[in-house]
């Protein structure tokens, strides 16, 4: 799936879909309600979930992109919405411009601002889940880079930061149990966790 703009009154956003790894390409629509859409997020344990995320809005697909729930809407479900990062069906990890993450444990139905990440949630951190789901890890820069890593989805965090200098970068990328920083500067550093 990729999301395109297409010239033409209002520019709406479509999806391109291929079903035959980009030989062949089909475009959906996307509904009004995503038209400020930023960003698809995957649940790595459901193959059928797809999240589209906007500034306000979380919305869901079970049928690749063809149709699409409304919004969600639930209690604690609030605020400027920045990346959705997903451990499974019922744990997920809203970032949010300028506030506290918003954690749910329950697939959705309830969202719960994460203090724990408060020293830091107005610098609007980037977090990932590890390919197994057993560490999140969340990142951001100040003066230095900030990495912290919990393995109880965010309620405790361990300062991972060590002797970063870079005041730019974050989160590359995990693979497996390693997590891999990029920074403009001291290049890309990993480190292994133990799951």
């Amino acid at each position: 799936l990729e999301l395109e703009e297409i010239e033409s009154s209002g520019n709406p956003k479509y999806v391109l879909k291929s079903w035959n790894f980009g030989a062949n390409w089909t475009w959906i629509l996307l509904p009004p309600f995503l038209q400020g859409l930023s960003a698809f997020h995957v649940d790595p344990t459901n193959d059928t979930a797809l999240y589209g995320l906007t500034g306000n809005c979380i919305a869901r697909s079970y049928d690749q992109a063809e149709t699409w729930d409304y919004c969600m809407t639930a209690p604690g479900l609030e605020g400027s919405f920045k990346s959705l990062v997903i451990k499974d069906s019922q744990t997920m990890i809203l970032m949010r411009n300028g506030d506290v993450p918003l954690r749910t444990k329950d697939g959705g139905a309830s969202w719960h601002p994460l203090h724990s990440v408060s020293p830091i949630a107005s610098r609007s951190p980037a977090a990932a889940y590890s390919w197994s789901g057993k560490t999140l890890a969340i990142s951001c820069t100040t003066n230095t880079m900030i990495v912290w890593v919990s393995q109880d989805d965010g309620d405790t965090w361990v300062d991972e930061s060590g002797d970063y200098t870079a005041d730019n970068g974050g989160i590359a990328q995990w693979y497996e149990n390693t997590l891999y920083i990029s920074s403009m500067g001291q290049g890309i550093s990993a480190k292994t966790f133990k799951e």
